[in-house]
């Protein structure tokens, strides 16, 4: 049987939380990260795109764009958020919390830390196909080999990004 076509474009966030999309990528022995931040009417608030020259293992990678996430939110106060990333396991064990003795455990525990001061948080799972505008973000650091930050004011590059994934 088929299945019924999903739509992959932004979704509203429930209780006026700011949605954070992050995701990372790894080419070669470089490492993308991308995030960015919309309001609960998709107003894009600003963002990230980190650039790592440092070969590490994807879900490491994907732990640091949470990480890189959090540490958005909070230096930008705010208190109401929700943070989707296409990585299943770690949104496996943010639902869970279970206890890892592991290196990588004791890592996620520290990151875990971070959302305290937070009201109101949620960390959820999103297809790839859903979250094209970090994806894209990650590739363009990686193209560029450069860290840049943006706010409300982004460059026009990522401007057509996000009305691509705004239709």
């Amino acid at each position: 049987n088929p299945r019924p076509p999903r739509s992959h474009r932004w979704t509203k966030p429930l209780n006026e939380a700011i949605k954070i999309n992050a995701n990372a990528t790894v080419f070669d022995s470089v490492v993308g990260i991308g995030i960015i931040a919309r309001d609960h009417d998709g107003f894009v608030l600003g963002g990230r795109a980190i650039f790592l020259d440092d070969k590490m293992d994807i879900e490491w990678v994907e732990a640091e764009a949470l990480r890189e996430s959090i540490m958005w939110a909070s230096n930008n106060n705010i208190t109401r958020a929700v943070f989707e990333i296409d990585c299943a396991s770690l949104v496996n064990r943010f639902k869970s919390r279970w206890e890892d003795i592991s290196i990588f455990g004791f890592q996620l525990k520290d990151i875990f830390g971070l959302l305290e001061s937070f009201i109101d948080v949620n960390i959820e799972w999103v297809a790839l196909s859903s979250n094209r505008v970090v994806d894209s973000l990650c590739k363009l650091t990686i193209n560029k080999r450069c860290t840049f930050p943006f706010n409300m004011e982004y460059p026009s590059d990522i401007h057509g990004l996000v009305l691509a994934d705004a239709c």
